[in-house]
């Protein structure tokens, strides 16, 4: 029994921070994107089974300078997981079981683009929503805690990301079970106060799908009612 128990937490593990694309039938239409100053737009999407998040750039340029210049599109799109799984072009049983039985080093993904939300993000299933000044202060300081840095306070690049203009960054936190991706991004929602549960992404998603479809001032409580419930 306990042999079953760790195949089948292996392939959960698997399932929940593997990256494939599951494309959605027809494309999304155009993002209705808010000049507002005061409403930050904020993307959650899918891929398949991994899911991140995306922000302007120009929302995360105080906090995280260093990407900023690095990274110049006018979108940036933070992922977080195992190293081995991320930076391995072949997601192994070998790997996944080393992930789950170990606490293993966390990477960060930052990729860039300057390209509507909606041409990049065509089939990948996504929602838009719009973040307060204090929820985008705190979803921003957040991210910029996740990145492990030198001596000198640099963040530590590992090199080129898997796709598009990105790049790898050693995290501070480690990856293992039930911390897995999607937990993660899970985190940041309720940290800024998504009514969200789920730490899978399909369930993830189906929670978002209900924050959607409500108004905005039902689909959230107030940050500071949420920041004290989740991990950092």
């Amino acid at each position: 029994m306990p042999h079953l128990f760790a195949l089948g937490m292996v392939a959960l593990l698997l399932t929940s921070c593997s990256i494939s694309t599951v494309p959605l039938p027809t494309p999304h239409p155009p993002f209705a994107i808010s000049e507002d100053d005061e409403r930050t737009p904020l993307l959650v999407f899918s891929h398949g089974h991994h899911t991140g998040l995306v922000l302007p750039r120009k929302a995360v340029e105080s906090e995280l300078p260093g990407i900023a210049t690095q990274l110049t599109g006018d979108w940036l799109e933070f992922g977080w997981g195992d190293e081995g799984f991320y930076r391995s072009e072949a997601v192994t049983f070998p790997l996944a079981f080393h992930a789950l039985a170990y606490p293993t080093p966390g990477v960060m993904h930052l990729v860039t683009s300057s390209r509507p939300l909606h041409l990049t993000y065509a089939y990948a299933p996504a929602h838009l929503f719009y973040l307060t000044g204090q929820q985008r202060q705190i979803l921003v300081r957040r991210l910029a805690d996740q990145f492990a840095r030198d001596e000198k306070g640099q963040l530590l690049s590992l090199g080129p990301g898997r796709y598009g203009t990105s790049r790898f960054y050693r995290a501070c936190s480690r990856f293992f079970f039930p911390r897995t991706c999607n937990a993660w991004t899970a985190n940041h929602l309720r940290a800024i106060g998504f009514k969200v549960r789920a730490v899978t992404a399909p369930g993830l998603f189906r929670d978002l799908e209900k924050l959607e479809s409500q108004e905005s001032s039902a689909c959230l409580i107030t940050p500071e009612g949420a920041s004290s419930l989740v991990e950092p």
